[in-house]
């Protein structure tokens, strides 16, 4: 029926038929019409869902269009779908959003609940995440899905005052020592609630136990017997008892005394070695003794080495060593006396040579050294000439304390620097000028003058240059005297 179609079954045993129906139909035959509006989120975005025969029909809001709904209306723009959903125009006026994983709905501004299906355990809370979601577990569990039991025996100090964690699933248990209890052994129990302490008795608890604090009047554990002590005749310093096992009073002497009821002095001195040390002497006093001590040692029973050098009696960084009822000091370089009070003068040695001057310092001295001289005790010769001061190629001469310089030809002064002026005499004659050189002079002589010194006229009649005449020398020049019947500079035939 309903257009389903009839399949042979032949291949199988038993034979036979089956029809394979339609969508929207069921049934042997095909007869039966699915009611798909029974069917969870048919119809979306609020549509409303009504069967048909065969099928189903959404009545859908007035912005949603579609065979589910599932399209709105109007065209995609950027806001149009949430969540980086993507818009897909479907015809000119309806569109549908297709969401990310994690999201749905018209505009994918819904997170799909991932909790629906959660597989969290024994309890555990489910919260929905994107496209995921966690379980919080109760306590004592743990993993992704409060699977994990937690042994909780491994945290330190679980169980209190001296109980032992037994770890259980999901919990522990603690077994507590006697005296506490609690889940973590945190209580201690009260053992006054079961006391048997004597009336007018204070109970006082404890761990484990109680003290009974007792009225005036009674004594014991539990407070259950007279005190004897209310009519001792103790001395007043003295402490009265009682016997736990005969409950006999009797009496605790303060130190220093002796007898029944503690009145009798005690002589310290005489009841056995002397309780003075170091053979210091004992004198008995009244409910005590006292130790008169030999010199070098102090205290009660002269027990303590006296240390002479706990007043810091030496000076200037001496090291004190204490002896028996005295000290002595242990002077450092440079200091001396009984203290190390005075300082040792270095100078009174003079350990400066050469006339160095000395001045006395801390276990140390300096010599001021004269020129030419150094070292600690100015005891070196500086040999000036190591620095070649002579210039000019003179020759230094080390002395004990100075130098001098044997300075070449043409050269003076204290270290031959200065060249000699050998102009300043004015050897050059007949106006020549002088130049100075090293260790010389040159004459620069005038026009017809000559000589070392410019001192002689050059004869220019030497060359006989008067022909016919007689020649007459003159400065730098020559003038013939011509003979009879000539003339001219040089007696030319006239």
């Amino acid at each position: 029926m309903n257009k389903g179609k009839c399949v042979n079954k032949d291949l199988s045993p038993r034979g036979g038929f089956e029809c394979q129906c339609q969508r929207g139909y069921s049934g042997e035959a095909c007869e039966k019409d699915v009611d798909e509006c029974q069917e969870a989120g048919v119809c979306k975005n609020g549509g409303t869902c009504r069967n048909t025969i065969g099928s189903f029909l959404c009545v859908c809001p007035a912005m949603y269009d579609g065979i589910n709904c599932e399209m709105r209306r109007g065209r995609c723009s950027i806001s149009s779908c949430l969540n980086a959903g993507t818009c897909h125009q479907k015809t000119l006026s309806l569109y549908q959003c297709a969401c990310p994983p994690g999201y749905t709905g018209s505009e994918c501004g819904e997170n799909i609940d991932d909790c629906i299906n959660h597989k969290c355990q024994n309890g555990g809370t489910c919260f929905d995440g994107l496209e995921k979601y966690t379980c919080k577990c109760p306590p004592g569990l743990e993993g992704g899905h409060c699977s994990k039991d937690i042994d909780e025996c491994q945290t330190p100090g679980i169980c209190r005052n001296g109980g032992t964690c037994q770890n259980t699933y999901g919990g522990f248990n603690c077994v507590c020592v006697n005296g506490w209890n609690g889940d973590n052994c945190e209580h201690n129990i009260d053992d006054c609630v079961t006391a048997t302490c004597g009336p007018g008795s204070t109970c006082i608890d404890q761990v484990g136990t109680y003290i009974c604090l007792c009225p005036p009047g009674k004594i014991g554990l539990l407070c259950h017997m007279d005190d004897g002590c209310l009519k001792n005749q103790c001395h007043p310093e003295a402490t009265c008892d009682t016997d736990p096992s005969s409950h006999r009073i009797f009496c605790r002497c303060q130190p220093g005394y002796t007898g029944a009821t503690c009145y009798e002095d005690l002589d310290e001195c005489n009841l056995g070695p002397s309780p003075c040390e170091h053979h210091g002497q004992c004198v008995n006093t009244e409910g005590s003794f006292l130790c008169r001590c030999p010199l070098g040692y102090t205290g009660t029973r002269c027990e303590t080495d006296q240390n002479e050098c706990h007043s810091n009696p030496c000076f200037n960084g001496a090291s004190c060593l204490d002896l028996l009822g005295r000290f002595e000091c242990e002077c450092t370089p440079g200091f001396e006396g009984v203290f190390c009070e005075r300082e040792v003068s270095k100078c009174l040695s003079s350990p400066c040579v050469n006339g160095g001057n000395c001045t006395d310092l801390l276990n140390d001295f300096h010599c001021s050294c004269h020129p030419g001289f150094q070292g600690h005790r100015c005891e070196t010769d500086v040999d000036e000439c190591s620095s070649s001061p002579c210039q000019h190629s003179g020759v230094c001469v080390d002395h004990p304390g100075f130098f001098t310089c044997e300075c070449l030809s043409g050269f003076t002064g204290q270290l031959c620097e200065e060249n000699i002026d050998e102009c300043i005499s004015q050897p050059c004659h007949n106006g020549a000028t002088c130049q100075d050189q090293l260790n010389g002079f040159q004459c620069l002589c005038e026009p017809g003058i000559t000589g070392a010194t410019c001192d002689t006229n050059i004869d220019e009649c030497s060359s006989d240059p008067c022909i016919q005449g007689r020649c007459i020398d003159l400065v730098n020049s020559f003038q013939c005297s011509c003979d009879p019947g000539y003339s001219g500079n040089i007696g030319k035939y006239s």
